[in-house]
């Protein structure tokens, strides 16, 4: 039998990076799901699209990056809220050179430390503060959005973005482990190749190699990743913990 957060308040969701295509998608879903939808984003666009989407939302300009920042904006949903149930680390940065990906040799030492602290660091950090939030009712959904990138080698894939998200995946197997026994899951989701802000940082000579590589012959859509986030978020997803969820298009079949 699955345990529920009790009925007397409607769940609570934080994504974070959900100004825009994948994290925005997610929020509309959760939204359509009835949660109570807390939209991060260093971008102050966020106000405007969670303002736009009818149903429970508020926004949070916060940059990831910033570890006080994070500190701040996770009181707040604990402060507005009293709780979160879900929490989906979606915020991320794949720097581009000349439409392109970065050599090890041409990473900027810099760069590197920017990327593994919003790819990395900043889900390490929401996963410490949140999750004694989701213990206090015995039940939480921990969902990181790691990469096809973190899976297998890509062609598109820099050294830094795809050490965050092998790195994330093992981070999330550790907080699946962690958190079971107070009804915790935690699981990746591995999105390959999805029309977003980032992929459109990608020339088009790139774009279109990549998509003659993928068997479905096309980029996915946002709102595919959605679906599946949804269904983890769920408490038809109670007996799935530390699980990957592959969804690329049949780039990467294991």
């Amino acid at each position: 039998m699955s345990s529920a957060a009790p009925a007397t308040a409607p769940r609570v969701a934080l994504v974070t990076g959900a100004a825009s295509g994948i994290g925005l998608a997610i929020a509309t879903q959760f939204v359509r799901d009835g949660i109570t939808t807390v939209m991060l984003d260093r971008s102050a666009e966020v106000q405007r699209v969670a303002d736009e989407l009818e149903g429970r939302t508020h926004a949070i300009v916060c940059d990831v990056a910033d570890e006080a920042q994070i500190r701040a904006a996770v009181a707040e949903v604990d402060q507005r809220h009293g709780r979160c149930d879900i929490l989906v680390n979606n915020a991320g940065i794949h720097p581009k050179r000349d439409g392109g990906k970065f050599t090890i040799e041409q990473i900027p030492s810099a760069q590197w430390r920017d990327v593994l602290a919003i790819n990395l660091t900043a889900p390490f950090l929401f996963c410490q503060l949140v999750m004694p939030l989701m213990r206090r009712h015995r039940w939480g959904r921990v969902i990181n959005i790691s990469s096809r990138g973190g899976r297998t080698v890509s062609p598109v894939a820099s050294a830094h973005y795809a050490a965050t998200k092998a790195g994330l995946i093992g981070f999330t197997r550790i907080a699946a482990l962690e958190g079971a026994p107070d009804g915790i899951t935690a699981n990746s989701v591995t999105p390959g190749p999805i029309l977003s802000a980032m992929t459109a940082g990608s020339s088009p000579e790139v774009r279109a190699a990549f998509t003659r590589s993928v068997p479905l012959g096309r980029y996915g859509d946002p709102e595919e990743i959605a679906s599946a986030v949804s269904y983890l978020a769920s408490d038809a997803s109670s007996f799935i913990t530390g699980a990957i969820f592959d969804i690329n298009g049949g780039t990467y079949m294991p």
